[in-house]
């Protein structure tokens, strides 16, 4: 569905002489694949960290760089003592917050900061397509998976936030990002975890373990991704599942069948793309860094336009947490490529009087600002049409652009709102007990459509 990332990445092949290179005694390694195929050594000494591309990797016809910070080159990618590229790009593949802490307590690891070990132990399956796995040890090339049961997911669910949900998992996995999440296969409506070779399909999460503040997040994030797909935006197919907690599964963009048989796809984060540490999510949020992506693509006026539309839907839905990390790129030998969208929900809503907050709109904040405006009660019409500006898209498609989302959002809204009671519908004839839970999370969707979704549309509308 997406740009492949070069021609024969389907061969699986197990790491050879050129796998491990030389280190000193006293620096740890990993060797980095794709598809099965070595790109090359990590190692760390002293906190320092490098990266070395494999001449095998180099030579291909259809090799490609990790990022534009790591250049495909003989010479060896070291970080200095302030810019440090290749610890950033590797650590920006772990989770983020409390679940880099949960992962290494589960990990028996003592240092949570020790970004390293927690690749070491955890680089089978990370974000993106790079697994990590430690030099002279072959990479499990078996196909094979395990049925993961509504009853053995609930009660993993259960056990949150004391252990992850990849605790009992045959795959050591790590995703990148906050929330509390599982790579699963989900086909034949049955989930399975992978194991040894076999990529995950899916991402899996379950609602927000802070329910007082971020109630049905299960829901709210399936209703704001099904109304992107419906506005035209380009997103991966969502699913919700009941076991009998939600969870929201999404289908995983860098991911595509070729032969019969899953591969993965090369991604990048935006803060990957520009050399940021994880830390400058937020802090380098700007339209005007925006452009800057927009200039990294090889078709920029097409990413240009998506970004945009992107900002404005971020904006009309309420999603005030649309920072870097929630933005990817596909790569391949042919260049980079802006990726579907994910990661959205109406974070605004719960600042609404309907969950006892006085925030909306005078006190929610956007995840950066947008030229010099930062509070949803400060964004207009005029503030969008200047960010496409910014941008460099001229002010009819800016236009036109802006009033598709404006002009069809609350019907599009109202649309995937009806969807939602029918699939209820079924959902109680199966199991009443979930009556009140699905009662919950419809109020939580009219709170984003009659009260963040309508009240942009009055403020961005002409």
């Amino acid at each position: 569905m997406n740009d492949e990332p070069g021609g024969a990445l389907s061969d699986v092949a197990s790491p050879g002489a050129d796998a491990v290179q030389p280190v000193p005694s006293a620096a740890r390694s990993l060797v980095a694949s794709i598809n099965g195929i070595a790109v090359g050594t990590l190692t760390a000494d002293n906190d320092i960290w490098a990266f070395t591309y494999l001449p095998a990797w180099r030579e291909r016809a259809d090799s490609y760089a990790l990022s534009p910070a790591l250049p495909l080159q003989q010479e060896t990618c070291r970080d200095g003592s302030t810019r440090r590229s290749v610890q950033w790009y590797f650590d920006n593949l772990l989770p983020e917050e409390g679940q880099r802490t949960l992962l290494a307590r589960d990990a028996a690891i003592r240092n949570e900061a020790d970004a390293f070990a927690l690749l070491a132990h955890y680089g089978a399956e990370s974000a993106g397509s790079v697994t990590l796995y430690p030099p002279g040890a072959a990479e499990q090339n078996a196909i094979h998976e395990r049925r993961l049961t509504d009853e053995a997911l609930q009660a993993r669910i259960d056990a949150l936030p004391r252990v992850p949900l990849t605790h009992d998992a045959l795959k050591r996995m790590s995703l990148a990002g906050a929330q509390h999440k599982l790579a699963v296969v989900l086909r034949g409506g049955e989930l399975f975890e992978p194991a040894g070779h076999t990529p995950s399909t899916h991402i899996l999460k379950p609602n927000h373990q802070d329910t007082d503040d971020y109630p049905h997040s299960v829901i709210n994030e399936w209703f704001v991704m099904m109304l992107a797909a419906k506005l035209q935006l380009d997103v991966p197919a969502v699913h919700r599942r009941y076991v009998p907690s939600p969870v929201y599964l999404v289908d995983r963009f860098d991911r595509e069948a070729r032969a019969g048989a899953w591969q993965r796809l090369h991604t990048i984060d935006a803060c990957q793309l520009l050399d940021l540490a994880r830390t400058f999510k937020y802090e380098q949020g700007s339209v005007e860094q925006l452009a800057a992506i927009a200039e990294r693509c090889r078709n920029q006026a097409s990413a240009r336009a998506r970004l945009f539309s992107w900002l404005v839907f971020n904006v009309l839905a309420g999603n005030s947490d649309a920072h870097l990390k929630n933005l990817s790129f596909l790569v391949s030998h042919d260049g980079i490529q802006l990726a579907p969208f994910y990661d959205l929900l109406s974070v605004a809503a719960y600042g609404t009087p309907s969950y006892q907050k006085s925030d909306w709109p005078g006190r929610a904040a956007f995840a950066w600002d947008i030229l010099g405006a930062r509070h949803y009660a400060d964004f207009d019409r005029a503030l969008m049409l200047a960010a496409a500006d910014v941008l460099g898209i001229a002010r009819k498609t800016a236009e036109r652009l802006l009033d598709a989302l404006v002009g069809n959002i609350a019907k599009a809204a109202g649309d995937v709102y009806a969807q939602a009671e029918d699939a209820n519908a079924a959902l109680l004839a199966r199991d009443p007990r979930l009556a009140a839970p699905l009662g919950g999370e419809l109020t939580c969707l009219r709170v984003i459509r009659h009260t963040i979704i309508a009240d942009m549309v009055r403020r961005l509308q002409k």
